[in-house]
């Protein structure tokens, strides 16, 4: 079902005339597991994500999004799907995350528990993604999505075709984080994503 996403994403993206343009700060390893962290700025990005990244993935998301046409099939059948008003199912959905860690698929999740309100730059990071990664030993990959808001708003009539550029930031280790502290990790990866949008902005 991944290989079927993925190539189903890429598919999606073609058709709408969106082309991603990546930039990877460094090589991810064939045998290694990653917990993958990006800004949420558009519906655009779960497609964009599945295409441009050569690994297995499962999403942690939210229920809604399997309701949607077509859509919602893949989504819910390579994703772990969250309540997010329900703390014990949040909760569950972890555990069920790091059950999937430890069958060499990769999770990617976006941190900001959703996609914020236009106005807003970067919203506040949850702290979930980050136990996971200081809990499985695994490294965490920041992704910044550059383009998406704008050319596939939440306003669909205002979107338009084009780049869809992606920065893959290095891995980091949770291990090199002083005491492991899951702020920490969530402070280093909030301003990682942060400070690449703001060059871009500028640019």
């Amino acid at each position: 079902m991944a290989h079927i996403s993925r190539y189903w994403s890429k598919l999606t993206i073609w058709l709408s005339l969106i082309f991603p343009i990546v930039k990877w700060e460094e090589k991810l390893e064939e045998n290694e597991k990653y917990i993958f962290c990006a800004n949420h700025v558009s519906t655009l990005d779960i497609p964009l994500i599945y295409a441009v990244l050569p690994k297995p993935i499962q999403y942690i998301g939210k229920a809604e999004i399997s309701k949607i046409p077509l859509f919602g099939y893949f989504f819910k059948n390579n994703s772990i799907t969250v309540n997010r008003s329900n703390k014990k199912d949040s909760y569950n959905a972890f555990l069920h995350a790091a059950e999937k860690l430890t069958k060499n698929i990769n999770i990617c999740i976006f941190p900001e528990g959703g996609i914020p309100n236009k106005n807003v730059f970067l919203k506040k990071f949850k702290n979930g993604p980050f136990r996971l990664s200081i809990e499985n030993n695994l490294k965490i990959v920041p992704i910044t999505i550059i383009d998406n808001k704008q050319i596939f708003p939440q306003e669909y009539f205002k979107g338009y075709p084009g780049f869809a550029r992606v920065q893959v930031h290095k891995p980091i280790d949770p291990n090199k984080i002083s005491e492991k502290e899951v702020k920490k990790l969530n402070i280093i990866v909030y301003n990682t994503i942060f400070e690449q949008l703001k060059k871009y902005e500028k640019n």
